[in-house]
């Protein structure tokens, strides 16, 4: 399987695990694009909505299989807010089990403190 088919079912298992968190807040509506092959910042960007206060944001998910350093997220973090406005997570594989996700920052914990605001 070439490197691009397992980044981009990697992306799509990631896509689906981020609506899973989305869809148990109650109050929030959302979709996400999709950007194949890109060398953006992100590649997936999800807008949500909050029905109660009438208020939309949007942010961006970077998806990597691969190690990448604390410093870095936190480099390609400040620049996407730089550049774009754009609140940026990572996904990747949990390190203890490989086929479960791990979002970083915390996004359940970025929607609580978004939707009380």
């Amino acid at each position: 399987m070439s490197q691009y088919r397992k980044g981009y079912i990697f992306e799509k298992k990631s896509n689906s695990y981020i609506q899973e968190i989305l869809e148990t807040f109650k109050n929030l509506k959302f979709y996400s694009i999709e950007s194949r092959g890109s060398k953006g910042t992100a590649d997936i960007v999800f807008g949500i909505y909050d029905i109660k206060k009438k208020n939309r944001t949007w942010f961006g998910v970077q998806c990597k299989r691969g190690y990448i350093s604390g410093p870095e997220k936190k480099r390609e973090i400040q620049k996407a807010s730089k550049i774009s406005g754009m609140k940026l997570f990572f996904s990747s594989p949990k390190k203890e089990k490989k086929t479960e996700i791990l979002i970083e920052p915390d996004l359940k914990d970025w929607i609580q403190k978004w939707l009380k605001d």
